[in-house]
């Protein structure tokens, strides 16, 4: 069973849609259906989300199953000693000559093979302890305690955009200060838009120079669309999001919205 399957699988058991699987962890059901189709893996973020949600430990949800019939693969390829000596056994030389070539090319094929199995467990066992370390990371990061203030702006003008996947948006300005950051740790601060039937989109920053810690950026938001805007930041390779405000509704210089994080 692939990962994508045993998503799918534990979804199910919950009794939740994709769409509902997504607004708890703050993807589009897009996205959920690529990680059950097999067409994209999930963030090791969401892995430790969809781990935790359904009640399993990460070995569980990340085990991977080798080829069928590895495990006697050497035998029934002939890959042993009896083979050889079944092959030095036949009479003339060409036959001799046509055994060793075959011999050595099945040896070949099990020695690349043997040598994917180590390559899958390496891989594997990498993945788990990056996997174990941002865990800790997280039991200790609350990213609420990364914003020191937030606020939106209303739209400065009724200049509308369109795009075929979403339709209709109109920029709202959003601010957020951080409280603190670490120096020596690689960061990166954006923001998120989503929503129960919109793509999740990632809106890139603007340091504000005259005011350390200060982002901000133009968000566009669908029209008539229920979404959440989330500040997110990336901490040494590990992304955190943390939800601020549900745009609730939004038309020409009039915005109305529920604070999902308080304003300080």
């Amino acid at each position: 069973m692939t990962l994508g399957q045993r998503i799918q699988e534990h979804r199910l058991r919950l009794e939740l849609s994709q769409e509902a699987l997504g607004e708890r962890l703050g993807v589009s059901r897009q996205a959920v259906s690529k990680w059950e189709a097999d067409a994209a893996v999930p963030d090791t973020d969401k892995l430790i989300a969809l781990s935790k949600l359904f009640g399993l430990t990460l070995n569980e949800l990340l085990q991977v199953e080798g080829p069928e019939g590895t495990s006697t693969s050497g035998q029934e390829m002939g890959c042993g000693p009896n083979e050889s000596r079944g092959s030095a056994g036949a009479g003339r030389s060409p036959r001799k000559n046509r055994a060793r070539w075959l011999l050595g090319a099945l040896t070949a094929m099990c020695l690349v093979l043997a040598v994917g199995l180590v390559w899958t467990e390496v891989r594997l066992t990498a993945l788990e302890e990056r996997v174990v370390q941002q865990m800790v990371m997280q039991d200790t990061l609350d990213p609420a305690d990364l914003v020191g203030g937030w606020e939106l702006s209303l739209p400065d003008s009724d200049v509308q955009m369109y795009s075929p996947e979403i339709g209709y948006t109109q920029n709202v300005g959003v601010t957020v200060a951080l409280s603190r950051r670490e120096q020596d740790r690689d960061w990166e601060i954006f923001f998120q838009v989503y929503g129960s039937d919109t793509a999740a989109r990632r809106v890139e920053t603007q340091a504000d120079a005259g005011a350390g810690g200060v982002y901000s950026a133009q968000v566009p938001v669908v029209l008539g669309a229920d979404e959440t805007i989330a500040v997110g930041f990336c901490i040494d390779g590990v992304e955190y999001l943390q939800p601020l405000v549900r745009i609730t509704g939004l038309s020409d210089h009039s915005m109305t919205y529920e604070d999902l994080l308080e304003q300080k």
